[in-house]
């Protein structure tokens, strides 16, 4: 998870969000609740909230992934509109722009209707994730203190900890290790260069290992938190770096 720059309200959402809204919530005083309402008369009441408009700003502002496990939807499905403050509880908050986010189906699924008011968790719009987690291997954990319990939370809310993270993890784990060697390689390369036309050509080749790596840790990456945390604490890449910054 990273920290996520909300755009501007879609233009759709500004201009019908209210009568939406109105609608949904005579429904709600015509039937008592809003569980009450029939199936399929409510999901044609909220249906809205899944406008195109919405949801390509919504995938514009996460890069393309999930805003909570970092996936590409994409890959096997689309990005669904999630409430952080669940529509089944806040009926009031089903066209309200700050409760959208980009979710996978898994993460959404995971999700359901956990009261995130009564039990907060963690949204990457408002706060930034770098200090709730970190990763030992492919696991995800929460980080020890004062953060811990609602970063505990949010792991077990979405399964963020789980086969179904692992396997692509574990990939790109291996990605990672391939190009820390290729690192080490070229360091050593660069430390062996008799000549300045060597150490300049050895050099760029340093320089192209380290970008091909940190490529991985872009926030249009996905699982970039997890390559983030994974540059780190490599030791090789730490050490490149302060060679590239002191030639």
């Amino acid at each position: 998870m990273i920290k996520l720059d909300r755009l501007p309200e879609p233009a759709i959402l500004s201009s019908e969000g209210g009568k939406w809204l109105t609608a949904l919530q005579s429904a709600i005083a015509k039937y008592g609740s809003y569980k009450l309402i029939p199936e399929q008369e409510r999901e044609s009441l909220v249906a809205h909230y899944r406008h195109r408009q919405i949801q390509a700003i919504l995938s514009c502002s996460s890069h393309g992934k999930c805003a909570f496990c970092e996936c590409h939807p994409a890959e096997g499905g689309y990005l669904q509109v999630e409430h952080f403050q669940p529509k089944s509880i806040y009926p009031d908050m089903t066209f309200e722009w700050s409760n959208l986010l980009p979710a996978c189906g898994p993460c959404n699924i995971s999700k359901s209707d956990h009261d995130t008011t009564k039990e907060p968790i963690l949204n990457p719009y408002d706060t930034d994730p770098t200090g709730y987690f970190d990763f030992e291997g492919i696991s995800v954990i929460a980080k020890t203190g004062a953060n811990y319990t609602i970063s505990k939370r949010t792991i077990e809310v979405f399964s963020l900890e789980g086969i179904r993270l692992w396997k692509p993890r574990a990939e790109i784990l291996i990605s990672l290790k391939g190009f820390a060697q290729a690192i080490e390689y070229a360091l050593k390369d660069l430390e062996e260069a008799d000549t300045q036309t060597k150490k300049t050509r050895r050099l760029r080749r340093l320089k192209e290992a380290l970008m091909t790596i940190e490529s991985l840790a872009l926030p249009n990456a996905k699982f970039s938190a997890f390559c983030k945390s994974f540059l780190m604490k490599c030791d090789v890449y730490i050490e490149a770096k302060k060679v590239v910054s002191a030639m």
